[in-house]
């Protein structure tokens, strides 16, 4: 819809109510009203269209993953299972439905494999794949010129991408390389914004240019590597990169998962996070970082000591579990485990992000469900990036969600020196923060069951003087590891891109 796409949500809620109207049994009409819900957070409202979706064709492959992912974000985890079993079987026989595809990104957070990702990836991207091929662009540059390195995204604003990728581009080497980015959503304003522009020499706002307009200038500019930085991810412009506007593309940080396509040569990522065996299920070239995929703005940490635990609402004498990953990650079996843990280990409490007050009051409902004191679920406000990341020293221990994991918020916990274990399974999504603590020094902490997940946090929570030693390793090696040394980084990425350029398009 054109109002969508301008972010129009009122013009675009009146619009489809028209056609509900005129055409009440298509399901494309109340599967795209759900989607006006839920871009506006209204997913109580999106439950309806996207059920009368599904009542109108049980199969459609795009309301059942968008209706499991509103079920997540609100914690509403009725029928969840169900829905679940649905997907999976869909995945498994293939859609027919030549009008919807998988929601890709929605997908990652719920128990699929890597084979099912990939086949819904494919999907989607057949659907982006111009109606004939696009070659590669002929770009080549003379001696003594930089390589121009492109990155494309909607989110250079206060956003995870930005506190993840944000030091890197203010270190990389301006003698070798010349940087671009191309904003497809208005840029932001304010610090965050000027900072992002500062870390470019040259910060293009495309946000209202078509896909074929965007994909020409950055022709014209000549770009040698593109990276994507959102993948299939909100407010994403995937159809820019199948028009192959640049030789090399990459997919990198945003969406955690192989995109599909014919158009993406490379996926950004390291050994531990893309082991070779998993490979088969990607069709990109992994571009393996020799410590961690992930880099991080480590100048986000507030100077001075972190906020006490009375200023966090946190009791003095508590032993606080944690986890500040979005809503729609935390699934029923993992948050059983939780509930276990705070019945076994006494005057315990569980420290969440506050996401919407739905999902506190469902969240803290399941508490009671499974014999919990609700108001042992103690819900942290949004606040500022600099003052979210110190808060998390007031924490004991992070427990990690599965099979979506931490990502940036396990970047956060292990530079504000919090430890954090976590279940490494099969899906790249699950195991990026074993990634991190990997780079860190602390594979100790990396499960890979729930079982082993359960027994190491009452361990730990039960055990003063172990945690209190992976508290100690955790601040040493904050100085001494690869995780947080981002001038080691810039230098391994500037080698990582002349050695790609140097070497051309893969086969």
């Amino acid at each position: 819809l054109d109002e969508m796409q301008v972010r129009d949500f009122s013009a675009a809620e009146a619009s489809l109510h028209e056609a509900e109207r005129l055409a009440p049994d298509d399901p494309r009409v109340h599967a795209n009203l759900g989607t006006v819900y839920v871009r506006q957070r209204r997913l109580a409202d999106a439950e309806g269209p996207l059920g009368r979706a599904l009542a109108l064709s049980p199969d459609n492959p795009y309301a059942l993953t968008l209706l499991a992912h509103v079920r997540q974000r609100r914690c509403a985890w009725e029928g969840l299972a169900e829905l679940h079993a649905r997907i999976t079987r869909l995945l498994a026989a293939g859609s027919d439905d030549a009008y919807a595809d998988f929601n890709a990104f929605a997908l990652l957070a719920m128990p699929t494999t890597p084979g099912q990702q990939l086949a819904a990836a494919r999907r989607f991207a057949r659907g982006l794949a111009p109606a004939l091929p696009v070659g590669r662009p002929d770009v080549s540059f003379a001696s003594g010129e930089r390589l121009r390195i492109g990155f494309a995204s909607s989110d250079f604003r206060s956003h995870a991408t930005v506190t993840l990728m944000m030091e890197l581009w203010e270190r990389i080497d301006r003698r070798r390389f010349e940087l671009f980015a191309y904003g497809t959503l208005a840029p932001a304003t304010g610090a965050v914004g000027q900072r992002v522009e500062r870390a470019f020499e040259h910060f293009i706002d495309v946000s209202g240019d078509t896909f074929d307009r965007i994909a020409t200038r950055i022709r014209e500019d000549r770009i040698g590597i593109l990276f994507d930085l959102n993948g299939y991810t909100r407010n994403a412009r995937p159809a820019i990169f199948a028009l192959r506007p640049a030789p090399l593309q990459i997919n990198a940080i945003g969406f955690q998962a192989t995109l599909g396509t014919t158009w993406h040569d490379y996926i950004l990522t390291d050994r531990f996070s893309l082991p070779e065996p998993l490979q088969r299920f990607y069709t990109e070239r992994p571009l393996y970082m020799p410590h961690m995929l992930y880099p991080s703005d480590t100048t986000r940490l507030p100077p001075g000591p972190p906020p006490s635990r009375a200023a966090c609402g946190l009791p003095e004498e508590a032993f606080v579990f944690c986890c500040f990953n979005n809503a729609y990650k935390i699934l029923p079996e993992i948050f059983a485990i939780w509930m276990r843990l705070l019945a076994a280990v006494p005057e315990s409490v569980l420290w969440l992000l506050d996401t919407s007050t739905e999902a506190k009051e469902n969240l803290r409902r399941e508490a009671a469900s499974a014999g919990v004191d609700p108001q042992r679920l103690i819900f942290a406000p949004r606040v500022g990036v600099g003052e979210h990341v110190a808060r998390n020293a007031a924490a004991d221990l992070f427990l990690d969600t599965y099979p979506y994991g931490a990502h940036t918020t396990a970047n956060d916990a292990l530079l504000a020196g919090l430890p954090l274990i976590t279940c490494a399974g099969d899906t790249l999504v699950s195991r990026i923060a074993g990634s991190q603590l990997t780079a860190i020094g602390l594979p100790e902490l990396i499960t890979t069951g729930f079982a082993e997940y359960e027994a190491l946090a009452v361990k730990l929570a039960t055990q003063p003087g172990l945690l209190k030693s992976y508290r100690e390793r955790l601040a040493a090696n904050r100085r001494s590891t690869p995780l947080f040394d981002m001038a080691r980084y810039a230098r391994d990425f500037e080698d990582a891109m002349q050695r790609i350029w140097t070497a051309g398009a893969p086969n």
